[in-house]
């Protein structure tokens, strides 16, 4: 996509607990319909565009019930890319400072990260180049992390050793575990939401997806096909709504952006090694 010009922003909305994200489970009456993967159509073909180092970034849609669904990813290979958390401590800054953050952590590609109180903190703990700010926490919506030791791990709350991070992020709720969507997760709201995936080795994914509920995009990620040359072992969901922004930079170094609409504490971001 190209890049768009930098939209009027409205004030900081109020970030716990977020409206685009809560509730993560549905309602006992209301149980998630089981998956049908048949149901799932390719409505566009996957335009897809080399990036810097070897990742690549990728936009295309799928239709379900009449729905349409827009996606734009990014995939890279953590043996050729480092998975950075870059703090953002400016409050009022704008949501398409994503650029600038980027450039500033030379990264390829990167998207908005965990979440953030009204006092601009995070929500939870983050770990950015060692320097942590916020303290741990566990609850319904903050049920896993982004970390980085030696590598990258996409790691529930019980397995997560903070004091061995270098680099951390909680966010929540979890999509897919093992392959399998999670279940109990809110079907009824309906916004862009941005996420982490891993194949469980290597490969790893960065996305947005939008209009579309909790519960339609674990089902999404965990139904075989619908990723290209890319099967989801584990998903997590990180801030969306207005805070979804993704940024990406081709081999012939044009940048593309799409922007969130507000300012957000932290990016996570690809840098080649």
């Amino acid at each position: 996509m190209t890049v768009a010009p930098e939209p009027e922003l409205p004030p900081l909305a109020p970030r716990y607990p977020s409206a685009d994200e809560v509730p993560v489970q549905a309602p006992a009456s209301t149980p998630a319909p089981p998956s049908k993967a048949g149901s799932w159509t390719a409505i566009s073909k996957f335009n897809g565009q080399p990036l810097f180092g070897g990742a690549s970034a990728m936009e295309y849609t799928i239709g379900r019930q009449g729905h349409s669904f827009s996606l734009q990813l990014v995939i890279f290979d953590s043996r050729q890319f480092d998975l950075h958390v870059i703090d953002q401590p400016k409050d009022w800054s704008g949501g398409s400072l994503i650029t600038e953050c980027m450039r500033g952590a030379a990264a390829v590609a990167g998207v908005n990260g965990g979440f953030f109180t009204p006092e601009f903190t995070p929500m939870g703990l983050m770990i950015s180049k060692g320097h942590r700010t916020g303290a741990w926490q566990t609850g319904p919506l903050l049920t896993g992390a982004v970390v980085v030791t030696s590598h990258p791990q996409l790691l529930w709350n019980a397995e997560v050793h903070p004091n061995e991070a270098r680099e951390l992020v909680q966010a929540g709720p979890r999509l897919v575990d093992n392959g399998q969507a999670v279940s109990g997760l809110d079907q009824r709201k309906h916004s862009t939401r941005t996420f982490i995936a891993t194949d469980g080795g290597h490969q790893w994914l960065l996305g947005l997806a939008h209009d579309i509920s909790l519960s339609e995009l674990a089902e999404l990620l965990s139904t075989p096909g619908l990723m290209p040359a890319f099967t989801v072992n584990r998903a997590l969901n990180l801030d969306g709504g207005h805070s979804s922004a993704l940024y990406y930079r081709t081999n012939d170094g044009r940048e593309h952006t799409h922007p969130g609409w507000s300012t957000v504490r932290n990016y996570l971001g690809i840098v080649p090694k």
